[in-house]
């Protein structure tokens, strides 16, 4: 009987053989794992050292079983480091950061987010090669992301050629290269609303672990003071917890699960405490314009609970201006973001703004000296106005605050209009999807994405923000909005027409 089926589909064996081979290779990283571990122990490194690289090899032995447990290793991982709250954190470090518990040497300079994003990317194609699937989703926005991506290649190289330090140069530009890897990724390798809604609940836990990571720095670190304090963290982190209050408010609108609305309401106030805390007044603006364009869409698709929520969140709004317009503590940091940029800023703030504006003023001279082809990553930028001293900055002439015109400068004006047609195919897309999207959950997570993506780029415009936790962030928000309508209407990956033939269901087996 055996040999007749074998006859009749001659693709049994050949699967029986593929999974064979499966198992062995699993088998191979299982012995490969444990070798690691014996060298670690050889090596006599510390227990948390030990432990770190065990769930790293368990994060590459679960992305090899199962692509996508990659993106949500990456993304996950990545949202939790930072460099000011946990130094010791070692996802997002090189393996040659001496801070980092997962140190190897001082020539080892890939970090395990980019071995992770390698390998994932890797185990995705051979996976495809061997099963005979081609799953490959480019969507409208990969090839926009891969012509800025060129640009970028070609401003590295440019730079280079000209006597740029090698080093700085690939710091500069090596973040923009998880963009489009990160949007391919997420968006061939999260296939349906199941897996959609594991990633975004992975982001939201690895947000509000952070959270409670900033209050317990404040408590621990500053003692509750936060008098005098620029900030707890990262400046990104700011921009990181709008995903988190946008989630938030997208899923009470569109009455997503009843387990998101009421858990986030509970890690709501360590996520708000850390984003207070952190003191980025870009982050609170940002923040106001994406529940601006929310609000918006209410008057657009429900009126009535338009004008019950607009006019009494600005009577609320008014009435917290008034009593602290001229607070000077924690709860008054909303009022003096507001009040700095009308132009009322404290001391402070009016430092940071001049700060900028001198630094502005050299960006576009900089840019005049050669706007065709940029000054090339790894070359100074041109300072015409002297600027306060930040040299505790290291790279603070080659790095602007103002990370849009900072691309102009780099990689020239083509290179520039590359982001721009970036930025406004995924905004144009990103809300042709939120109106596309059924209400309730996917419609939760189009808004949400598209949001992060608008409100990251313009904090961007006053902040630094192409460092690689929010080009991965930023990249899978792209992929997501890239997957939506696939995701939505639930369409098998395409096949390659030499793909082998399947028994039928009702056939027997054996």
């Amino acid at each position: 009987m055996l040999d007749l089926l074998v006859l009749r589909y001659p693709d049994v064996m050949t699967v029986a053989r593929r999974n064979e081979r499966r198992w062995w290779l699993l088998f191979l990283a299982v012995c490969l794992l444990a070798g690691v571990v014996m060298f670690l122990l050889r090596r006599r490194m510390s227990p948390e050292s030990v432990l770190s690289f065990l769930i790293f090899g368990g994060v590459l032995f679960a992305t090899a079983v199962q692509p996508r447990f990659g993106v949500y290793a990456i993304l996950g991982l990545t949202l939790f480091g930072d460099r000011s709250l946990h130094p010791w954190y070692p996802f997002t470090k090189n393996l040659s950061s001496r801070e980092s518990i997962m140190f190897v040497s001082d020539s080892f300079s890939l970090s395990p987010q980019e071995i992770t994003i390698v390998w994932t990317l890797v185990v995705w194609l051979v996976r495809a090669a061997t099963e005979r699937r081609l799953r490959i989703h480019f969507g409208p926005l990969f090839w926009p992301a891969a012509i800025f991506l060129v640009f970028n290649a070609i401003g590295l190289v440019y730079g280079l050629a000209n006597g740029g330090n090698r080093v700085i140069a690939l710091w500069e530009v090596r973040s923009i290269f998880y963009l489009p890897l990160m949007l391919l990724l997420a968006g061939n390798l999260i296939e349906n609303r199941a897996q959609l809604n594991t990633l975004f609940w992975i982001a939201t836990i690895a947000l509000f672990a952070k959270g409670v990571a900033g209050v317990w720095y404040v408590h621990d670190v500053l003692k509750w003071d936060l008098e005098g304090v620029e900030r707890i963290a990262e400046h990104a982190m700011s921009i990181h917890f709008n995903f988190f209050f946008v989630l938030l408010i997208a899923a009470w609108l569109y009455r997503d699960s009843a387990a998101r609305r009421f858990s986030m309401m509970l890690m709501a106030p360590f996520v708000l405490f850390s984003l207070v805390a952190n003191f980025r007044r870009a982050g609170f603006l940002t923040l106001g314009i994406a529940v601006g364009l929310i609000v918006l869409l209410l008057y657009i698709e429900n009126r009535r609970l338009f004008y019950i929520i607009a006019p009494t969140g600005t009577i609320a709004m008014a009435a917290y201006l008034v009593v602290f317009w001229n607070n000077q503590g924690p709860l008054g940091i909303l009022a003096r973001a507001i009040r700095s940029v009308i132009g009322q800023p404290s001391a402070r703030d009016a430092a940071s703004n001049i700060y900028r504006d001198l630094e502005n003023i050299n960006i576009m001279f900089t840019i005049r000296q050669a706007p065709l082809t940029g000054i090339g990553f790894g070359n100074k930028f041109y300072i015409v106005v002297p600027m306060p001293d930040i040299s505790v900055f290291e790279w603070w002439e080659y790095i602007t605050h103002n990370s849009i015109m900072w691309v102009w400068m780099k990689i020239g004006v083509i290179g520039f209009y590359a982001l721009i047609l970036l930025l406004a195919i995924t905004m144009l897309y990103g809300a042709r999807m939120v109106r596309l999207m059924p209400r309730g959950q996917m419609r939760v997570f189009a808004l949400t994405a598209t949001l992060y993506i608008f409100t990251h780029f313009v904090y961007a415009y006053v902040d630094m923000s192409w460092e690689n936790g929010s080009m991965v962030f930023v990249g899978t928000m792209m992929g997501v909005i890239n997957a939506l309508p696939q995701i939505a209407a639930g369409k098998p990956a395409p096949i390659w027409p030499w793909r082998v033939f399947t028994p039928p269901p009702n056939e027997p087996r054996t």
